[in-house]
């Protein structure tokens, strides 16, 4: 019984970290660029398998190693395009396609001074093409991060008339070329890390995604709205509730045995 209580806890455990991911996804419904996240779990019959193929192969795996050799209980971001909304603001980007807006911290300084730790090469992406132009004429993002363009230089543009082509390449108002927005195109997005709600960074060397090249169009005065999925993650949430309501139930119900049994059993 004792076991029973271990294992209903333990799905306890993972239900509420499970309502917390899609409580998160819900409450960045408006947060431009967002991407949602699901929680992965290992099935019995997943570790069964495992064991199965351990037995008939030799080949020794962690039970938790389900996909690509990580573990279970293993947040996984869903980069699906989201919806485009118009804006009409010039200062609004949206890729449509695969790609990320590269971003640089513009506090890095202060970060060093503070001791924190910056991001693998200095960089961020993001899919949050809410920009701004700052005091100093350069183009940063929601977060004050400065927007980099091809060659990881900060844009500077100094003024608000300019247009974009569905490259991503910026002209003043008369026409002469300005910069080319960076778009990093990750082969592999899943190695990428959420270092906040809208932006992303890399690891560290050895989990490097390679940059292809960026076959999207960029579209100016346009944002792409968060892709969560609203009806499937509310479903998902009632699902886990009752779950938790569930695995309550059962570790109530075993205290109460085990209870029983140590104080009117025991007497006997």
């Amino acid at each position: 019984m004792v076991r029973g209580i271990y294992t209903a806890a333990s799905g306890l455990l993972t239900v509420t970290r499970d309502i917390n991911v899609k409580s998160n996804n819900l409450a960045n419904l408006s947060t431009a660029g967002f991407k949602q996240d699901r929680l992965v779990t290992t099935t019995f019959a997943e570790a069964l398998a495992v064991r199965q193929e351990t037995r008939t192969t030799g080949q020794k795996y962690n039970i938790g190693d389900v996909t690509r050799g990580k573990k279970a209980l293993e947040l996984k971001t869903d980069f699906s395009q989201g919806a485009f909304q118009e804006t009409n603001r010039s200062l609004d980007f949206a890729i449509a396609g695969k790609g990320f807006f590269t971003v640089e911290s513009g506090r890095k300084d202060e970060y060093n001074l503070d001791g924190d730790e910056l991001p693998y090469g200095g960089k961020y992406y993001t899919r949050n093409g809410q920009f701004q132009i700052n005091q100093d004429g350069y183009i940063i993002d929601g977060l004050g991060n400065y927007v980099l363009d091809d060659g990881d230089l900060p844009i500077f543009v100094g003024r608000y008339d300019f247009i974009t082509d569905e490259f991503g390449s910026l002209f003043t108002a008369e026409g002469n070329y300005i910069a080319t927005l960076g778009i990093y195109n990750p082969d592999e997005p899943d190695l990428l890390i959420k270092s906040g709600e809208e932006t992303f960074s890399i690891l560290d060397a050895e989990h490097e995604p390679e940059s292809l090249e960026f076959e999207g169009i960029v579209r100016q005065g346009f944002i792409e709205r968060a892709n969560t999925d609203v009806a499937g993650q509310m479903a998902g949430l009632i699902a886990a509730s009752r779950s938790f309501q569930s695995m309550t139930q059962i570790i109530k119900t075993i205290d109460g045995v085990l209870n029983k049994s140590v104080n009117e059993i025991g007497r006997l």
